[in-house]
């Protein structure tokens, strides 16, 4: 039987929280994973490396501390295309699993590379089809398997998503991104400065992390300081929207806003703000407020 003993425990350590420990990342830098990781729905452990935080060998690391199985750096171990007798290219395909030794002894045993987390349907497939009792797994990268598989099967990595993310939009006529509106409100800022030809688009956690230094953010004081608390920073310019007092206006100040107005569905002042911080001309060295900001 495969000895995959964390596997079968009903709790265990968040991969997070493992990261933190082993002083790989930052809270800041967790919570930006956290986003992606929502955002996208891909593992924490990929979100983290997709966004440039950690590297895949360090989320090894703590995925083999987490689940209690050995990894492996599959870009340095000797493959024996021999093996590949005992797991057919569909199962191979399937699982993302490459065989890397067979262990003479008393019992076989077939130790196999895969990603985590290791599941048990994987290693019971390997079982049948191999017939071999005894699977041994072992932790190995994405990259590291992708290129295991095309190496020893001629496979093409099918299963695993494309980190390339699409060019954004650069131009004068960029659309203001809004974050963390309700609906309604969203819908009647857009329709106000739909009449003055200024494009809107609602944009999630993960959007603003990601902007540049083209785009405006268009959000209330206290969603961005929760977004932006800790180390964490974004390449677009934060206008904001708080109440009258001068503490909203301090606060926005604080998280590095350029522009700032009291009330979000005050169309004229608004539309102020927004061309005064696209303006090549316009002073954006502090948060700006109108009239009755």
């Amino acid at each position: 039987m495969a000895t995959v003993p964390a596997m079968q425990l009903g709790a265990r350590r968040m991969l997070g929280e493992i990261l933190l420990e082993l002083g790989l990342i930052d809270r800041a830098q967790l919570r930006l994973g956290l986003v992606h990781h929502h955002e996208t729905r891909v593992p924490l452990g990929r979100a983290l490396v997709r966004e440039g935080v950690c590297s895949e060998a360090d989320v090894l690391r703590a995925l083999s501390l987490q689940l209690g199985i050995e990894a492996v750096d599959l870009d340095r171990e000797p493959l024996d295309r021999r093996l590949t007798r005992l797991i057919p290219k569909r199962i191979a395909r399937q699982y993302r699993v490459v065989p890397l030794r067979l262990e003479k002894g008393e019992r076989e045993v077939l130790h196999v590379a895969l990603p985590a987390p290791a599941s048990l349907e994987a290693l019971d497939a390997v079982r049948a089809v191999s017939g071999k009792p005894r699977v041994e797994p072992h932790l190995a990268s994405d990259t590291a398997l992708t290129h295991a598989l095309g190496g020893l099967y001629g496979l093409m990595d099918e299963a695993q998503e494309s980190a390339t993310e699409p060019a954004p939009e650069r131009g004068p006529d960029l659309p203001l991104l809004l974050y963390a509106w309700p609906p309604v409100t969203a819908t009647l800022i857009s329709r106000a400065l739909a009449r003055h030809g200024i494009r809107t688009r609602v944009a999630s956690p993960l959007e603003v992390m990601h902007t540049t230094a083209a785009d405006i953010v268009f959000a209330p004081v206290q969603a961005m300081e929760g977004l932006l608390a800790g180390e964490a920073r974004i390449a677009g310019t934060l206008l904001l929207s708080g109440t009258s007092e001068d503490e909203d206006l301090e606060r926005a100040h604080q998280i590095g806003a350029k522009g700032y107005v009291a009330n979000p569905l005050d169309g004229e002042l608004l539309l102020r703000a927004i061309r005064r911080l696209r303006s090549p001309s316009g002073d954006a060295s502090q948060p700006q407020s109108g009239p009755n900001g």
